[in-house]
């Protein structure tokens, strides 16, 4: 008894910490798909990591219903008046979603490794909202103030794009917004820094979808030695 209440600590345990894992990966990809006007590779991208979350939250439930309510169908717990054939039946349901669940972790990791490997690809398709805002910006100046003040940054790919476009580039564009020393203007473009922003962001929230992918593998475990305990201490109660 007492290794098994150790044990049912141990799957709350990991059942807090992937819940609160899978709402961050949940809120982020929700986040970026209401902030954002994204293209496809982009809200896949999004869609992707909220897919995640809410897979995760799947074995979460296993390990909690396991826990707290020592089921029948998570722990495989027969008791002594059960026929052979019951035995059987829920011995095939439980390996069923087993596998159901292994499945599950296979394809995270799946979907964690192509938004690991394609960093690259997501953070550009995730910067393409600033191009629209550069076209705002040409028919409403004042557009991209956020972007150069946020990343002290001019233009779309330098303060030459202004100047093409036949305009001064704004105070936005210099340091301190002073306008009256021409060193002050800023020669890095604003691309290229949110760019490199979702290139930053994208990377934290993989490692946390790898770091999710890890717990649920010993929750997996946590809970399978869970189900062993209950049966075993459910056969002792009959003798």
């Amino acid at each position: 008894m007492a290794s098994t209440s150790k044990a049912k600590l141990v799957v709350f345990a990991l059942d807090i910490l992937c819940t609160l894992l899978a709402l961050v990966l949940i809120s982020f990809g929700v986040y970026v798909l209401v902030s954002y006007n994204l293209n496809q590779v982009g809200a896949l991208a999004a869609y992707g990591y909220v897919g995640l979350g809410v897979a995760a939250l799947v074995v979460v439930l296993w390990g909690y219903l396991s826990a707290w309510r020592e089921n029948v169908c998570c722990t495989v717990t027969v008791s002594h008046n059960h026929c052979k054939f019951s035995f059987v039946v829920l011995m095939l349901v439980s390996l069923q979603f087993i596998v159901f669940l292994c499945l599950v972790i296979i394809a995270q990791f799946a979907v964690v490794y192509l938004l690991f490997t394609q960093d690259k690809s997501v953070a550009a398709n995730l910067a393409g909202t600033l191009d629209q805002t550069w076209e705002e910006e040409l028919n409403s100046p004042g557009a991209m103030s956020l972007y150069q003040n946020w990343f002290q940054c001019c233009g779309r790919g330098s303060p030459q794009d202004y100047i093409v476009n036949e305009r001064l580039p704004p105070a936005t564009c210099f340091r301190d917004h002073d306008k009256s020393k021409p060193e002050n203007l800023i020669h890095t473009g604003c691309r290229v820094e949110f760019e490199n922003y979702w290139l930053h962001l994208t990377k934290i929230f993989n490692i946390i979808g790898f770091v999710l992918i890890g717990l649920e593998l010993l929750l997996s475990i946590a809970s399978c030695r869970l189900c062993n305990s209950i049966r075993n201490d459910a056969r002792r109660s009959y003798f």
